[in-house]
Formats: structure tokens, sequence, C-alpha cells
């Protein structure tokens, strides 16, 4: 039997969240018709006793499997695995320290059949993260719309509810760079908006640090918008003509009035500024040259260690 939905929740060396997080899904999984439901976790390599405690957890648990990452690979990766091994007809994520609460899910479906959407997205009304984490993610989704990315709320969102349909389009990408906010806000999907107000995980450091944020962001941005290199271009071509114009302006000026003396300030902001260009195009295209190093090199996106709940054959590795 297929089941209806398909529950995925990758973690990172929370040992001390899932107790709470397994209780709460096991439950809400118990309220629904017998075979209707399938929970897939990934540990994406943790080094605290995740993996121990997932093993215990899902013992005699029907309609549960896990699958353990040789080494850490990022939330986004450790999703694309939860969604290949998931069989559910419609799959939806879902944080360990459920600051994305359990009870989104039903609205998310519920949203799902009333508008025929193929993905739906839960969006922020509110959030208890901080300032520094609220900034952030403002400063992501405003660049993510200033490059026609624009299909994402400025609120953003983490958690959302696919179709079938939509999953086996994401799992035919095999780019490194891939990120769920992209793919949803460049793809031509119907799109539904749940708005949920957010609450603060008490007690838990985020594990997205700022390195980590930025790498996201040139991820979604230049793996899923061109913008940025036809900006560069645009860029360039707008220097060239103002030196032009420049340039003409000096032969009039010589021609009509005669020589004068260049003064350093001008000569200075001229150099600084087409230097600073030069060395922003070059680090751009370096950035591009570097994915394309990093694609033709042909690395798995994940290896797998270990797993619960599979067949030997469905324990597959991109």
């Amino acid at each position: 039997m297929t089941p209806q939905l398909s529950i995925v929740i990758p973690c990172f060396n929370e040992e001390a969240a899932l107790p709470r997080c397994v209780v709460g899904v096991a439950r809400y999984v118990a309220a629904q018709p017998p075979g209707s439901m399938e929970v897939v976790l990934v540990d994406d390599g943790s080094t605290d006793g995740t993996w121990s405690f997932i093993e215990q957890a899902l013992n005699d648990r029907q309609g549960w499997r896990a699958i353990r990452l040789i080494t850490n690979r990022g939330s986004h990766i450790a999703l694309r695995c939860a969604c290949r091994h998931a069989t559910g007809l419609r799959v939806v994520n879902l944080p360990v320290d459920l600051q994305d609460p359990i009870e989104n899910i039903d609205r998310l479906v519920h949203t799902m059949d009333e508008q025929g959407a193929d993905a739906v997205l839960a969006v922020r009304r509110t959030r208890n993260d901080g300032w520094w984490s609220e900034t952030t993610s403002r400063v992501y989704n405003g660049a993510m719309h200033l490059v026609n990315l624009r299909k994402v709320p400025l609120e953003g969102t983490s958690q959302f509810l696919l179709t079938r349909r939509v999953v086996d389009q994401i799992n035919a990408h095999r780019d490194h760079g891939f990120t769920f906010e992209g793919f949803l806000a460049s793809t031509p999907l119907k799109l539904a908006i749940v708005w949920y107000d957010r609450e603060a995980a008490i007690g838990r450091v985020s594990r997205w640090t700022f390195s980590r944020k930025i790498q996201h962001a040139l991820n979604t941005i230049l793996s899923f918008s061109d913008v940025p290199i036809r900006a560069l271009s645009m860029t360039g071509a707008c220097v060239a003509i103002g030196g032009l114009l420049y340039a003409t302006f000096n032969l009039v000026r010589f021609t009509f009035i005669g020589p004068s003396v260049s003064g350093w300030p001008s000569l200075m902001t001229a150099v600084l500024v087409i230097g600073g260009l030069n060395l922003l195009a070059l680090g751009l295209l370096g950035e591009y040259v570097w994915r394309i190093l990093d694609e033709s090199r042909r690395r798995p996106l994940y290896q797998i260690e270990d797993t619960l709940g599979l067949e030997p054959g469905d324990a597959s590795e991109p």
C-alpha cells in the first residue's frame, strides 16, 4: 500500500531534541488511518548519539525508516536524500525542534486539497528567532526577489508540502547547488501559502552559521537565476560607455579650450572604481567556474553508511 503522506525529518546532532519530536510524530501518525503515513529520518552524519536513539525509536515501528549518512552534508542535501527514499503520494518536511509545528501538516494538506496546489508553503507570519536570524532571513529572501525569484514571500519558508510529481522533479536534479527555495521560486508550479507564527526553540543554538547562510544564498541565486552574470555584463557595458563619454568630453575640451592638468583625486577614483569592478567580476566568474568544476567531478551528493527499514536495493546513492 502506497502511503498518502511521507514525513521527512533531517537530523544532525539532535540527541536532545529527537525524543520529543519522535513522540509527537508517533502520536500524529497513530491518529491517521493505518498504512497511510510514512516517516523517513535522515541522520546527516551526526557525531553524538542521534543514530543510536533512532535505532531504538524505530524498533517495531511500522512505516518508519531511517538513513544514516557518512558525513555531514547539510540540511538540504539530507532533505534530498529523504525525498529520494520517500514513497508517499505527498511529502512534507518537519524540523526536529518542531519550530514548524506538527499541527501545520493538517493545514498544509487541507490547503493543497482545497486549492489543488502542486506545493504548499508554510510562511512565517511572525518568528521569535532573534533579530539576527530574522534580519539575515529578510536579506536572503530580499536578494531572491532582487534576482527575480519572487514566488517565495519575503517572510521566508522552511516547511513545505509537495505532491509526488514535484518530488519526482526534485529527484531528477543532480547538481550540488540545488536548494528547495530556489526550485520552488523558479519552477512553474501552482503554489499556495499557509501563514503561521513560529515559536522560539528554547535552549537551542542554531547550526545555521553565517558562513553556511552565505553559501546557501549563493547556491540559490547562482543556481536558479542568470541575473548576476547579466548584471555583470550590463555593469561592464555601462562603465565602458561612461569611459567613452568621458574620453569624448576630454577630446572636445582639448580641441576648443586647450590642455588641462588632470586631478589626482579623479584619477584615483577611476582606478579604484574600475579595479573594484574588475575584482567583483573575477570573483563572480570564479564562483561559476568553481561550480562547473565541482559538477564535472560527478562526486555523489551523499554516501550512506547505514539504513533502517529499507531493502538493500532501496538504499541508493546518487
